[in-house]
């Protein structure tokens, strides 16, 4: 048994999305052979009721909590750096010298995100990371849509990110990401490095423990409305973007031919601009909600029309885990192990978007069948138990070679 280190950026509780899901379950994964400890760098304050979660599945916490002005002036150094303002922003001395006192004690270091590589890289100690995503990617992406000082801002760190990526690969024991897709765009020309694997994102038990009966709409929406529902974290700029586009270009066009259609945008810290979509005819704004789930379950069609990003959507994997029909674009469905027609429904432009979700709200039977064959697929593929092996044989093959 080996004892590990979890570096993360961000505590990893609540549950509110894809990555802190995945850390959580991964550090859930790496307890049943390993001791795993924890230390968080992110800004106060922090509620003692997700210390007390996390101090339940990690042997122990450590974490180190600063106000949000200390992290925009640490990235000030940044600007002069060849180095991305992702290391800086999360860079505090103090943390440095509590790793340089307790380093010794670690058999592995595992950073979650490469905000957190910096402080691993010049230690001797076997290192692994958890990319999640390509944030050079998605920033790369997201510049073409961003306004303001995000225009100026996204190409130069997309650039910065790539290099470091790049460089992280090289220096650390082993590297993991969500896609494939994400995988081959920061390794670019060097593709097939073994020290570089997928790892896929997977659905929490607690979907996967209902049954069908408790997940089909006719028990969770007995009014029959004509629900779409949209999930995520909502100041998030790629959900920002895709519910925006949604509200402005597709909800339109399913309304004319269904005026009672409803559109529920869910999910925690929505932007003033999110908001404001609330004020169009048949759209809710919830902001943060204890269950989610619960409109999930009520929804006739789940929409997910991303336009930026990259990774993995966990918001498409959990609806299809809870049966439900689902409508994408091709991001959005990227990285997916899923045949097109069968398991969901893609669309790239507005019109077969809409052209989509109006044959779904009126062929029930088609509805039924994407969504039973779409949790069958995750129940296949995408559960924690499948993806263990992916996540502890390189580990263990690290820890081995000392």
């Amino acid at each position: 048994m080996a004892r590990i280190l979890v570096l993360c950026s961000r505590t990893p509780y609540p549950l509110t999305g894809g990555a802190k899901l995945r850390l959580f379950n991964t550090a859930k994964i790496l307890a049943t052979e390993h001791t795993v400890d924890l230390l968080i760098v992110d800004e106060s304050p922090i509620k003692q009721y997700r210390i007390d979660t996390l101090s339940r599945v990690f042997n122990d916490v450590t974490i180190f909590s600063y106000p949000s002005h200390r992290f925009h002036l640490n990235t000030v150094l940044g600007l002069v750096s060849r180095k991305p303002l992702q290391t800086f922003y999360y860079s505090f001395n103090a943390i440095d010298e509590w790793l340089d006192n307790h380093v010794g004690r670690y058999d592995l270091l595992y950073c979650n995100h490469v905000r957190t590589t910096e402080y691993a890289r010049r230690y001797e100690t076997p290192k692994i990371v958890d990319f999640v995503d390509a944030i050079s990617r998605n920033y790369a992406e997201s510049s073409t849509g961003a306004s303001g000082l995000w225009r100026v801002i996204y190409p130069i760190e997309s650039s910065r990110l790539l290099r470091y990526e790049r460089e992280v690969v090289r220096d650390f024991d082993h590297s993991f990401i969500i896609t494939e897709a994400d995988k081959q765009y920061i390794e670019g020309d060097n593709a097939g490095l073994p020290s570089f694997s997928v790892v896929p994102n997977g659905v929490r038990n607690e979907i996967l423990e209902q049954t069908p009966s408790e997940t089909g709409e006719q028990d969770n929406n007995p009014d029959n409305r004509e629900l779409l529902v949209f999930l995520g974290k909502m100041d998030y700029f790629p959900n920002e973007d895709a519910v925006t586009y949604f509200v402005n270009e597709i909800f339109p066009l399913v309304r004319r031919h269904h005026p009672e259609a409803e559109f529920v945008i869910v999910g925690t810290q929505p932007t003033k601009k999110v908001r404001q979509l609330a004020e169009r005819p048949g759209v809710q704004v919830t902001g943060f909600v204890e269950d989610p789930f619960e409109y999930l379950t009520k929804a006739r069609v789940v929409v997910a029309p991303m336009r930026f990003s990259a990774g993995l959507q966990n918001k498409v994997l959990e609806s299809m885990g809870l049966g439900k029909a689902v409508v994408t674009t091709s991001l959005g469905a990227e990285g997916i192990d899923i045949e097109e027609d069968e398991h969901l429904k893609i669309a790239d432009t507005p019109e077969s978007f809409a052209e989509v979700i109006r044959t779904l709200l009126v062929r029930d039977g088609l509805r039924e069948r994407l969504g039973t064959q779409a949790r069958q697929r995750i129940e296949e593929t995408y559960s924690w138990s499948e993806i263990e092996p992916l996540l502890l044989d390189p580990i263990d093959a690290v820890l081995n070679q000392q």
